[in-house]
């Protein structure tokens, strides 16, 4: 199930959101990032980038239940909607679907409550937008708590940091016994494919 929530009342409920916003007379990005105990890059040994992300969010979806979370909260960086760039790619536009049949409106860009029970299609659908869609936000999750921070980029590599210690500590444990492995902070590239580009990805401008 997912649950919409207005942009701003999410950012005022969970200020630790990371944000973005374009600067014109510096010319220039500005970034809000919180501060964090410690961050990692997280990935798996996968063929297809399709069965990866299936593992992908298999594992998140263990990890959410092993921090005893019955939800994550997913919200872009900028203001942009969920729906802002359209891709004729089919995993893109299943993906874009999949939202519409939910009802993501064209000109929502609030944050979106997953339960537990969805976090699996969600993150898969989730992926295949970020991959394909430049012109997209990242989207960042969160747990209620505020203990964890973290996003799905293009490459299909799960950046996560943790915000408090003891949280730092269950997260360590439980990548311990995964599948999951630790990728070096500059190593995030395509797998899946002998060159840079990906397959699918656009940007408007």
């Amino acid at each position: 199930m997912l649950i919409k929530i207005n942009r701003q009342d999410c950012l005022k409920k969970y200020p630790s959101f990371p944000l973005r916003k374009y600067d014109y007379n510096k010319d220039e990005e500005i970034f809000f990032y919180p501060k964090v105990f410690k961050s990692y890059i997280l990935t798996l040994t996968s063929k297809t980038f399709k069965g990866h992300i299936r593992q992908l969010a298999t594992e998140l979806l263990k990890l959410t239940k092993q921090l005893g979370y019955d939800n994550l909260i997913f919200l872009g960086d900028t203001e942009l909607a969920w729906l802002h760039q359209d891709n004729e790619y089919k995993p893109a536009q299943e993906a874009q679907q999949y939202l519409v049949d939910n009802k993501i409106g064209k000109r929502f860009n609030g944050a979106l409550q997953v339960e537990n029970s969805e976090l699996v299609s969600f993150v898969k659908h989730l992926s295949w937008l970020t991959r394909c869609n430049a012109s997209l936000p990242y989207f960042h999750f969160m747990d209620k708590g505020q203990n964890i921070i973290g996003n799905i980029c293009q490459y299909g590599n799960l950046h996560l940091g943790t915000l408090n210690e003891g949280t730092d500590q269950l997260i360590r444990a439980f990548v311990d016994e995964s599948k999951l492995i630790h990728l070096d902070s500059n190593s995030c590239f395509n797998q899946f494919g002998k060159a840079s580009a990906i397959g699918g990805r656009s940007i408007h401008v």
